[in-house]
């Protein structure tokens, strides 16, 4: 997920939290959703031009992935998926047709299967935007701690009432 910073003035710092695709500064955290809807892992920080694959890489996410899970991600993770299948796991991401033609109907089955569950993830990822400090753009000085504080609104998140009801 992707939170926004305040801009800064320094030229590096600008080029490493800038974000194409929210336009602004940001920082990238990759979290962990369990099937019953806990946060199971939280990345350490990244600026917001980093790849969500580079990051899922450089995070040690994929080091924990063991033989029969179940990896659901997004159109942005696609170079994951040799890493993925060769720990016994199975990586699965909605169709999308860069043809711009129909889908099957297969694909279209898949796609709202997918849907039905990625519907719970997005809830969690809203119950962590939640808290003031991750809504609000984040003053630069707090950038250093904000693996902590994602840490800290990660564990609250968990004790709140479940997301899949029982």
């Amino acid at each position: 997920t992707e939170i926004r910073t305040e801009a800064p003035s320094n030229p590096d710092c600008q080029h490493i939290l800038y974000s194409h695709y929210k336009g602004g500064y940001t920082l990238k955290f990759l979290i962990g959703i369990i099937p019953n809807g806990m946060i199971s892992f939280v990345s350490k920080v990244y600026g917001g031009r980093h790849t969500d694959s580079f990051i899922t890489q450089d995070s040690g996410f994929l080091e924990l992935v063991r033989p029969g899970d179940l990896i659901l991600s997004d159109k942005g993770f696609p170079s994951i998926r040799t890493t993925v299948e060769g720990k016994g796991a199975v990586l699965l991401m909605p169709p999308f047709n860069s043809t711009g033609g129909q889908m099957s109907d297969d694909d279209i089955d898949m796609t709202y299967k997918i849907a039905s569950v990625r519907i719970h993830v997005e809830r969690v990822i809203q119950r962590l935007k939640i808290f003031h400090v991750l809504r609000n753009r984040v003053p630069l000085s707090l950038i250093p701690h904000m693996k902590k504080v994602f840490s800290v609104c990660a564990a609250l998140v968990n004790l709140q009432p479940p997301i899949i009801k029982q």
